[in-house]
């Protein structure tokens, strides 16, 4: 009899246990729906309050802010450094071999260029890379060594009397042109041509009068280039000194 009671008090002792065991579990389970919903209550997942989500972004922008400072200031400060290779003024700037001194110094175009230059930061090969590309995008030059050959032996003092000559029967507006025109041999020719033409001695051949027809006169007109020379021979000419002296000889 004492057995019996003890096993029945046992097996009532332990029933109650079984029921806490399940309390326990529900509880367990149901823990994660509470976290979430006091989750959903807060600004963002991490803010109870609107006041402290602003703050929040306030700091923030204040820290993007303070890097986009130092990121500013550092870009300065690189920018301020002096570049390798870039002179201490415009004049040290070196010149190429394709541009002459003299012209270089009276050029404003080139002075610009070199303060240009210098304010930008440029170096030496970026200065020289700019005049290149200016140099390149002009039209072609004549070689006036060359022009000059093509004159002869006395090209130096044609190219005198030519220039002489356009100074002073040209106004000053027309010698932009004329200086033009004379960069070549055939300009020089060209106005060599003018020149004789003017100093041809006053006669008319067809009529046979002349104030200088006289044998003077026609040996003169025989020293001009245009009688005598095979490069520059004009038929007209030679005809009009030929027909000078049978007008005096018969």
């Amino acid at each position: 009899m004492s057995e019996q009671t003890t096993l029945l008090d046992q097996a009532a002792e332990a029933e109650p246990q079984t029921d806490t065991q399940v309390d326990v579990t529900e509880s367990t389970d149901a823990q994660p729906e509470v976290e979430a919903q006091a989750s959903e209550e807060l600004l963002a997942g991490k803010y109870k309050t609107a006041e402290d989500l602003e703050s929040a972004y306030k700091s923030l922008e204040s820290k993007i802010g303070e890097k986009e400072d130092a990121i500013r200031d550092r870009l300065k400060e690189e920018m301020s450094q002096p570049k390798e290779g870039v002179p201490a003024t415009s004049g040290e700037y070196e010149l190429p071999d394709f541009v002459e001194e003299e012209e270089a110094l009276a050029s404003d175009a080139l002075k610009e260029w070199a303060d240009h230059c210098l304010e930008s930061g440029y170096n030496q090969e970026e200065f020289q890379r700019g005049l290149e590309l200016y140099m390149n995008a002009l039209p072609p030059q004549p070689n006036l060594k060359e022009e000059a050959k093509q004159l002869g032996e006395n090209a130096g003092s044609r190219i005198e009397a030519a220039s002489l000559f356009a100074n002073k029967f040209f106004p000053e507006d027309a010698m932009p042109a004329i200086e033009r025109m004379c960069e070549g041999a055939d300009g020089i020719l060209a106005l060599e041509a003018i020149m004789n033409a003017m100093k041809e001695p006053s006669m008319n051949v067809e009529t046979g009068t002349a104030d200088a027809l006289t044998e003077a006169s026609l040996n003169e007109m025989m020293r001009d280039e245009r009688y005598w020379n095979p490069r520059v021979r004009d038929d007209n000419y030679v005809k009009q000194v030929q027909s000078g002296f049978k007008k005096l000889y018969g």
